[in-house]
């Protein structure tokens, strides 16, 4: 099944919705290195520093997928699976507009092992579903 093109139009509406959204949300603010003179408000300040940079990492992998949707759109590329070229459901798009991969392959890559070196540069979250 192929994607009609008001439907690709709606999905290029979201993702661009999605870009702006995340980019509107960039604001490396919190990964300063603050120093205080209790050891107790350094450990939380350098807490709240890696979840902040954790929270910019999550981010900008997902405007990169975001990103390479739109690209696949130019390209008409879009719905179809990167891994075995078949079509990605309208549901899993509706529900991830910027999913690169069908569910079968999707589940397939997630229970390969990470190598350390990839790990982080997919969001768990980001292609659920």
């Amino acid at each position: 099944m192929t994607l009609l093109h008001h439907e690709i139009e709606r999905f290029k509406r979201e993702l661009e919705a999605k870009s702006a959204d995340l980019a509107g949300h960039r604001n490396p603010e919190g990964i300063a290195i603050e120093r205080t003179a209790d050891a107790m408000d350094e450990l939380v300040l350098a807490n709240e520093r890696d979840l902040t940079v954790e929270r910019l990492n999550r981010e900008t992998v997902l405007l990169r997928q975001v990103a390479d949707a739109l690209d696949r759109i130019t390209t008409g590329d879009y719905g179809i699976c990167l891994e075995c070229e078949e079509p990605i459901s309208a549901k899993r798009l509706t529900a991830l507009p910027w999913a690169a991969l069908c569910l079968s392959c999707q589940e397939a890559a997630d229970r390969e092992p990470r190598e350390p070196s990839m790990a982080g540069s997919r969001s768990p979250m980001a292609e659920a579903a």
